[in-house]
């Protein structure tokens, strides 16, 4: 067994959805454990981390879209991919409601059309492709991975469907795949200001209440950012070294499911605003509760989060906090976009 502090030295690893927040957030890890990086990017985002940090001057950039089938096979004849992780294409509703096809595409048909790639080129590649807690649909709680799929909105369907896919790869062609069901992703370099997190932020920073799509009642299963990367790299590693893992889905939360406006609430009195949220009840096609398990990735990974929700959320709201203040650790074109984002 390869100690965890020196599996990702020298690895060749393809991360697809590179300006995301979950990408960037990987590629920082993983350019902290010394892994040599591919960056899959469609068009350059001025607003993600990988850019204000400098991180893809650490990469190799390959610009492209994830589900062209012409640049992916020439990706991988250039590039002898040990680790692939999916992490293309966010959960914002409102987006996948004017688009479905283009979430489809960005899920489900790349994901078809790669890991058919690792399968004729690269069959050794580890895959960890990143669906959803969306997936589970409207069910009992908590979800749990035996538990079947019952989808319904269009981005929960696409996250199905791109779940699904891997496992069929995984198990017809004996592929070294698994799939993440991950809570509410929160923290730090989220530029997505139609998320929950960080339009609050941005409200508070300027003297606002924040304002809600929904009623507030609903309830969501969060997991910080860091711990969210953490849990990949892992179930990554774990696949290298135990073939049982392969083909398995697995779920990552904290198992606490938290009504959205107490979550608000909450960052408000970190803030030192204590502004209560506006609540508009306009949201459209939502799950109205959920509630996941990691009960699996506890006991088959031995994952244990290590952050943990309400350290995430004072790390979270104090970053955001500096952000909109300009603060001190941000370079030049951060605090360019900080200017942009209070417009």
């Amino acid at each position: 067994m390869v100690h965890p502090a020196h599996f990702w030295v020298d690895k060749t690893v393809l991360v697809a959805g590179a300006t995301g927040f979950l990408g960037g957030w990987l590629i920082r890890a993983l350019l902290q454990q010394g892994a040599k990086i591919v960056s899959i990017v469609r068009r350059p985002r001025d607003q993600s981390q990988v850019s204000l940090r400098r991180l893809l001057g650490q990469t190799t950039v390959e610009k492209g879209s994830v589900y062209d089938g012409d640049f992916i096979k020439g990706l991988f004849d250039r590039h002898a991919v040990d680790v692939f992780f999916h992490a293309a294409y966010g959960s914002d509703v409102n987006r996948v409601l004017e688009e479905p096809l283009e979430c489809f595409r960005s899920s489900v048909e790349s994901t078809w059309l790669i890991l058919d790639t690792i399968r004729q080129r690269r069959p050794s590649c580890i895959s960890v492709i990143s669906s959803s807690d969306k997936a589970y649909g409207t069910q009992p709680l908590p979800y749990r991975e035996s538990g079947g799929l019952t989808p319904m909105h269009p981005y929960e369907v696409a996250k199905a469907s791109q779940d699904l896919a891997a496992q069929s790869f995984g198990k017809i062609y004996d592929l070294r795949v698994a799939v993440t069901r991950c809570g509410n992703f929160f923290g730090p370099y989220d530029f997505n200001f139609t998320r929950l997190m960080p339009s609050a932020c941005r409200s508070l920073a300027n003297g606002e209440s924040p304002v809600l799509r929904s009623d507030g009642l609903a309830t969501r299963d969060f997991v910080y950012i860091e711990d969210a990367v953490e849990a990949q790299m892992l179930l990554a590693r774990r696949l290298a070294e135990d073939p049982t893992l392969n083909w398995e889905a697995f779920n990552f939360s904290y198992g606490a499911p938290i009504e959205v406006r107490e979550i608000l609430r909450r960052i408000s009195a970190l803030s030192g605003k204590n502004l209560e949220p506006v609540l508009t009840d306009s949201v459209r096609s939502e799950i109205r509760h959920m509630h996941l398990s990691s009960e699996k990735a506890a006991r088959l990974l031995r994952w244990k989060p290590r952050v943990g929700l309400n350290e995430g959320l004072r790390r979270t709201v104090d970053w955001y906090a500096n952000y909109f203040q300009g603060g001190s650790d941000l370079g030049t074109s951060e605090l360019a976009f900080v200017r942009q984002s209070r417009t």
